[in-house]
């Protein structure tokens, strides 16, 4: 095997390599994976803006909210694959407040995509729809605290980021009134479905800025 030292090339055995990544994980980069691996910011905001932009139309009432049930393979796939792989790539890039939002949110979807899939029925038929409502508001209220919470290291990152990410706190604050007021929280859900849509437009700026940018080698999509 040949890897490249201080810009001298020198033959390493594979006992050798293999030592020096033991020894130093960091001395993997460049042979076991790349010296600069690439951020997944825009990977994971992509997809998010995605299954939040279709789960928020069914909210405002876009289309038929009867058709919701298509949200559930859109969070397995899109929203919990791809935001959670946004998050590992992330950490591997060493950008630890995008590692943790993309791999959370990642955990939110599968479980969203399970509630939906596998529980919800089962749980509607043993504490009744109000019950449900209630608990599933709950949820969306931890969230909604985590992802404030997540608003202020986010503040540093950036400007556009932090506006997105302090929307989708208040997202998930108004569907968990929305539900804590079933069925009469109609009205609620609408709200959260509109602000939803808005909050899935930032994500779709951010991300194709980020590919953009990365791409042209300027800055062509400004993101303040």
């Amino acid at each position: 095997m040949t890897a490249v030292v201080d810009d001298v090339s020198v033959v390493r055995t594979p006992d050798d390599v293999a030592t020096q990544v033991l020894d130093s994980p960091s001395g993997g980069a460049g042979i076991y994976y790349p010296n600069t691996p690439p951020a997944g910011i825009s990977l994971q905001l992509g997809a998010l803006g995605i299954v939040l932009a279709l789960l928020s139309a069914a909210f405002a009432h876009l289309f038929n909210p009867g058709a919701t049930g298509i949200v559930i393979p859109v969070a397995f796939s899109v929203g919990a694959i791809a935001i959670f792989t946004g998050g590992v790539i992330n950490f591997r890039a060493g950008i630890m407040v995008a590692g943790v939002i993309g791999v959370l949110y990642g955990t939110f979807w599968i479980s969203v995509g399970i509630t939906l899939q596998f529980t919800s029925v089962s749980l509607v038929k043993a504490v009744g729809a109000d019950s449900f409502s209630d608990s599933f508001a709950t949820y969306l209220i931890l969230w909604g605290i985590m992802s404030l919470g997540l608003s202020l290291p986010v503040w540093f990152v950036s400007k556009v980021v932090f506006a997105q990410q302090l929307l989708l706190a208040v997202v998930f604050f108004v569907l968990a009134a929305s539900y804590f007021a079933a069925p009469g929280g109609v009205g609620l859900g609408k709200v959260g479905g509109v602000l939803g849509l808005i909050d899935a437009a930032f994500c779709f700026y951010i991300s194709m800025s980020l590919v953009t940018n990365e791409t042209a080698g300027k800055t062509v999509l400004p993101l303040p």
